[in-house]
Parts: structure tokens; sequence; C-alpha cells
């Protein structure tokens, strides 16, 4: 009885030895857990990024899932009873194949979905455009599992021997017939993932364009970008023109700028005086308005002999772009006022008009005597 179990290529013997290679790979299983929680999870613990812990959480059901159904497959190999069924084996080949095709695409789609999580999580320090981002990475998860599902459908149907040459022909001339009828859309599409990519201007940049409008950039959208002007006006405008455009962001390197104010004083003035004076007044007003930058020294240099006045200017300093108007504001009030009670005049545009009457005519002259 036990020599007709133990018998090669008996079904017992072929069931004990997929359950010992079973069994195996289920040890392997439990040691991959204990290793997990023993020595990964404590050492991603520690480092000074948690992506890594994002990574191999979203990526642990899927390795004890990998680990199940290589067990499974290599000990219903080993089972000699079935190695004389091709069919068997080809179609057990086939559906170990479909299951791992599903199981990178939903490894990747996770993947994929754990770092926009991270990212999004990372931006979210920034307040002000922590909502335009979930937006996008929102729509671009739902891209990337569109395209992950396709893919893995389209592998699935040639693991099971269907030829997909017609269907990827024909998805060629559908996808050329929508790329022509949807051109702009496309090219805007592509320059806002580029632009969100690239980022030369983000949500709360104070931009210029290069036609002139001038604003701070509310919503960057995949199509269009919205820049809410000075005026309370909102200019949209498309991503691909945006991205060919020339522009002048004014928080970059960052938001401090320099802010230049012109003026004159009469020649006779002096100039060691008037430069105190305006460095004082600079230092003091920029103390008190809101919006610039206390610690700055301003500056005075002077510029050229004008016409009616010698002309310089005083640099200040404010914190953001539209900080400098209500600076350069208050600036001029208290220098207009400190000049007129230091006696340091800001002189008129003077002009000397000289008239001179016209030669009297020669011929004129002779013919009169």
């Amino acid at each position: 009885m036990m020599d007709e179990f133990l018998k090669p290529g008996s079904l017992a013997l072929d069931l004990v030895s997929a359950g010992a290679v079973f069994s195996g790979f289920l040890l392997g299983l439990l040691l991959i857990r204990a290793l997990w929680m023993r020595v990964l999870r404590p050492f991603v613990a520690r480092t000074q990024t948690d992506l890594d812990d994002t990574i191999l959480t979203s990526l642990r059901g899927l390795v004890l899932w990998g680990v199940f159904m290589l067990g499974l497959y290599y000990a219903l190999s080993s089972m000699e009873v079935l190695q004389s069924k091709p069919r068997f084996i080809v179609l057990m080949g086939k559906t170990f194949g479909i299951a791992w095709v599903a199981l990178a695409v939903v490894a990747a789609i996770r993947l994929f979905s754990a770092f926009m999580g991270w990212y999004v999580r990372k931006e979210a320090a920034h307040p002000e455009h922590a909502r335009d981002l979930s937006h996008q990475a929102s729509l671009l998860q739902k891209v990337v599992t569109f395209l992950a599902l396709v893919l893995g459908l389209l592998y699935v149907l040639r693991i099971a021997g269907v030829d997909i040459s017609p269907l990827l022909a024909s998805g060629a001339i559908g996808g050329l017939a929508v790329a022509l009828a949807l051109q702009d859309t496309l090219s805007n599409l592509f320059a806002g993932f580029f632009l969100n990519i690239d980022r030369p201007v983000k949500v709360g940049d104070f931009v210029k364009l290069e036609s002139g409008e001038e604003g701070l950039v509310q919503e960057i959208g995949w199509r269009n970008t919205k820049i809410c002007m000075l005026a309370n006006n909102v200019v949209v405008v498309p991503n691909s023109k945006l991205s060919q455009s020339t522009l002048t962001n004014y928080y970059l390197p960052r938001q401090e700028l320099s802010v230049p104010v012109p003026c004159g004083v009469a020649y006779d003035s002096d100039l060691q005086r008037v430069e105190d004076v305006a460095v004082e007044v600079g230092r003091e007003v920029m103390q008190r308005v809101p919006g610039a930058a206390p610690d700055w020294q301003p500056v005075v240099r002077w510029k050229e002999f004008g016409d009616f006045a010698i002309n310089f200017v005083t640099v200040l300093r404010a914190r953001e772009f539209t900080a400098q108007f209500a600076l350069q504001s208050e600036f001029i009030k208290a220098l207009h006022k400190r000049f007129n009670q230091e006696g340091i005049e800001i002189p008129f545009p003077i002009r000397t008009v000289i008239m001179k009457s016209p030669s009297p005519d020669p011929q004129t002259q002779t013919s009169r005597t």
C-alpha cells in the first residue's frame, strides 16, 4: 500500500510534492511579513521622507499576493500527472499570465496614486494652490488609471491568443482623427501639463504678460490659466499661448522687490543734506507702512543733471509686488512734507523763451528810399 502511495507519477505523491512546494512559499510569505514588520517598517520610519512609507504600504498586499501566486504556480507545475496534459499546461500558463498582468496593472495604479497623494500632502503647506493642485492630481490619476487599464486589457487579449493588430491599427487611425479634431484642446492640455511640471508660475504669483496685462495668478487649469488683475478683472489665457509667451514673474526668485522713487531738487541745494533727509524719511516710512521690508536700508543714487533740477532716485524695498504702491505713495507724501520743513526746493519746470524780431528785408528798405 505504501509502495503504491510513493510510486513515481502517482496522484498521491504529486499532491504531497505540490503541498510541500506550496508550504515552502507560504513559509516565505510569513518570512516576508515578519521582515516587513520588524525590519522594513522601522527602517523607513526613520528616514527623512515619508515617500518610502507610502510606496511600501501601497505594495505590501500586492507582494503577498505575488508570492502566493508563485507558490501556486510552482506547486501545480511540480505535479507529474499534469505534465501529461498539454491543454491544461497551456490553460494554466494563460491563466497565470492574465493574473500577473492584473497584478502589475493594480501595482502601477497604486504606485502612481500613492505618489500623487504624497505630492499633494507635501504641497499642502502652500494653501494658496493646494486646492488647485488636488484637482489636477485627481484628474491626472484618472487619466493614468484609464491608460493602465487599456494597456492591461490589450496585453490580456494578446495572452488569450486574440490578434490585437486590427485593434491597434483602428485605434491609431481613430486617435489621429481625434487628435486633428481636438488639436487646440490637446495643445492646451499638454501645455497645462508642462506648466504644472516645470512651474514657471504658480497660483499666487504676480506676473506680467507679454501683451501687457499683469495680475495675480488665480488658477492654473488643464486648458487655461486665470489671472486676476489689479482692477479685480480676470484674464483667461490659454495654456498654449501662456507657455509660448515671454512673461515676468515678480515673485521669482523671491517676492521682495526694489521700489525706486524718482525726485529732483534745485541746483543750489546741499546734495549731502538732501541725501540724508531722503534716507531718514525712507527709513521712517518703511518702519510704519505695512508690506514694506523694515530691515532694508534705503539708498539714494544721484542720476543726472536735468534741465531744471538735479535728479536722484531713492530705492526702497517692498515685501511683494502690490505693496509697492502704498509704500511709494507714503514716501512721496512724507518726503514732500520734510523738504518743505527743511527748505529744500523741488523746482518747477523752467523754460526761457527769447523773442527775436525778424530782420528787415533789404529790398523793402531800398524801395522806401
